[in-house]
């Protein structure tokens, strides 16, 4: 799929100078790319698409369709005036963010986004590209554009990760309840912070690789031709990057804590259960150490003629090992 976006010019009379305007279109199979197309998104290409975009970029354009697609050695890299940068970025930042390889190809005339994978980040950009200014005809601007809707969405997606961490914080240090509801609480913190691990790691790795392909952009990736504001917003865009990876770091850092006072708590659980169980050992440890020296040798013991004596020492041995399971489960150890 061909998603375009392409200036147009509209007249708003004759005493008014036309402006340019950016549309947004889906191109049918058979439909040829629009004169003065500034950004080609192609969403799983096929080989038709991608010789399409070719003759429009007048340069290769690499993509799993080609059948001799190899992923290139090096991530950021030009050949004949054409930038190709390679980064993996946010997919979705509202569930457990994934991330997907995107390749940026910028020509002289449009920018290229390759990809395989959703993201809202592209739609939303796509949605608010035809209201920036005319600068934003340059690919370099609507890179920097699509670069700074990404981050945006990544603070989103950290922000609602601080949240999180937050609440599990707040159950982890307020729990309440027996051992076996604490228990359940430590259990699904557990869980809860593995996600949210898995989420930073996720956004870490995309925040660094945009910072890399931004750092290429700034220095041997410059567009000799990019305005002013474009080589400004780029400068932005960095700090922007920069500071989210430390918003990242210091989240991950709260929840390897959170796990250590998760474990903590686990630990304290069981030294209790195990300080009982050693309390109940140590008092029972006389009675069967004098049961097993004298116990058997008494001359006289009434129950060996007793007819129910079998039974009954059956049947206690039975109350001896069922009473302590019992008072266990009432007290709720187990």
């Amino acid at each position: 799929m061909l998603i375009v976006h392409y200036a147009v010019k509209t007249d708003l009379g004759a005493a008014t100078a036309p402006s340019v305007g950016l549309q947004r279109k889906i191109l049918d199979p058979a439909e040829p790319i629009p004169v003065g197309a500034v950004w080609i998104d192609m969403v799983e290409p096929t080989v038709d698409e991608d010789r399409k975009v070719e003759a429009y970029l007048g340069s290769k354009v690499p993509s799993r369709s080609d059948p001799d697609f190899a992923q290139p050695a090096e991530s950021y890299y030009a050949e004949n005036g054409v930038r190709y940068l390679h980064a993996c970025v946010v997919s979705e930042a509202e569930g457990t963010p994934d991330v997907a390889d995107v390749t940026f190809i910028l020509g002289p005339k449009a920018l290229v986004t390759v990809r395989y994978d959703p993201g809202e980040a592209f739609e939303l950009f796509g949605q608010r590209l035809g209201k920036i200014p005319t600068q934003a005809l340059h690919p370099d601007a609507v890179a920097v554009g699509l670069i700074n809707a990404i981050v945006d969405r990544s603070a989103r997606a950290l922000n609602k990760v601080g949240n999180e961490l937050d609440s599990i914080a707040s159950q982890v240090f307020r729990a309440k309840g027996d051992q076996s509801a604490r228990s359940k609480i430590y259990s699904a913190t557990l869980g809860a912070l593995g996600r949210e691990d898995e989420k930073i790691s996720n956004l870490r790795e995309s925040l660094v690789e945009l910072e890399r392909l931004v750092l290429f952009l700034m220095s041997e990736g410059r567009s000799a031709d990019a305005p002013k504001p474009v080589r400004e917003a780029t400068k932005s865009a960095l700090r922007d990057l920069q500071a989210l990876e430390q918003d990242a770091n210091f989240k991950a850092q709260k929840v390897q804590f959170l796990l250590d006072a998760t474990l903590g708590f686990i630990n304290l659980a069981q030294n209790d259960i195990i300080k009982l169980f050693s309390v109940l050992a140590v008092i029972f440890m006389p009675p069967t150490m004098i049961a097993s020296i004298y116990g058997m040798n008494f001359k006289v013991i009434p129950e060996l003629d007793w007819w129910w004596g079998y039974p009954a020492a059956l049947l206690l041995m039975v109350a001896v090992a069922v009473g302590p399971y019992v008072f266990f489960r009432w007290k709720k150890w187990l």
